[in-house]
């Protein structure tokens, strides 16, 4: 991935982590990885890139990674209710 591609990524990450959630097309995340299917090691990649988001910010929030009608949506943990509340 190129510093530029890698730069878009981290920023994306960090609108889910302020906002929530972010969507992208899943034909731009694959161009971002050079890649033409969404595979283990783009999801292991994203994992890794928001576990080292969240050790910066210490927060303890996890990453969903969701696909619907050609999107890739990516939400924060945090914005989903407990079975508690």
């Amino acid at each position: 991935m190129d510093k530029r591609n890698e730069n878009l990524l981290n920023d994306f990450l960090k609108i889910v982590f302020e906002e929530g959630y972010a969507s992208v097309r899943k034909w731009l995340l694959l161009h971002w990885y050079g890649q033409t299917n969404l595979t283990v090691a783009i999801r292991r990649d994203l994992r890794e890139r928001w576990k080292a988001l969240m050790e910066e910010s210490s927060s303890k929030a996890s990453l969903r990674i969701g696909e619907s009608q050609g999107n890739i949506l990516l939400a924060n943990s945090e914005i989903f209710f407990s079975k508690d509340d």
